[in-house]
């Protein structure tokens, strides 16, 4: 119930909390650079096709190893976590609220900051690199993520066989063709 009352709030205001989500939903969001949808993929293991963005939903299916599919859309789920800002940089200023939602690449994230979503740089990759995945070396950061950030990449995908459904973005999956 907390949640939902939370979406609408973001949904009526586009840009204010009532009070942070415990999983963030960033519908039609892409986490990291260059990436994009009615891309085509081939499954690097076999994925289980689900009806609804949730593992908690039904399994309608499977992508086996090697097969060939297009996604469609996708929607990131992260849960928050705190971003500890060390030193004022941009709008941020130490003691701030700040929380770190969807990646967006080039080190650029959504955040939750003083009761606000805002897009900002916190100048690393959760994906890793040469700030680390918390952004955990001073010299490239002006704060630190307090764990690493904890979010599932959901794509809906059509497969050459015909099926379609929602993964969770694998690892083992390899890019193909940027468009159909």
């Amino acid at each position: 119930m907390r949640l939902l009352a939370t979406l609408l709030s973001l949904a009526l205001s586009g840009v204010c909390f009532a009070e942070i989500p415990d999983v963030y939903i960033d519908r039609g969001a892409c986490p990291g650079e260059g990436c994009e949808y009615c891309g085509m993929y081939s499954a690097g293991a076999e994925l289980t096709l689900y009806d609804k963005p949730s593992t908690n939903s039904i399994a309608i299916g499977r992508l086996l190893a090697g097969e060939i599919f297009i996604a469609q859309t996708g929607e990131v789920h992260t849960v928050p976590t705190r971003f500890e800002v060390r030193e004022a940089s941009g709008p941020f200023r130490p003691g701030d609220e700040v929380f770190a939602l969807t990646y967006r690449g080039e080190g650029w994230f959504r955040v939750f900051h003083n009761g606000k979503l805002i897009d900002a740089s916190l100048g690393f990759s959760p994906w890793g690199g040469g700030a680390g995945k918390t952004c955990d070396k001073p010299e490239f950061c002006f704060g630190q993520l307090t764990k690493e950030l904890e979010f599932y990449w959901w794509m809906y995908v059509l497969s050459e066989s015909g099926e379609q459904g929602w993964v969770i973005h694998d690892r083992s999956m390899r890019w193909i063709a940027p468009k159909y």
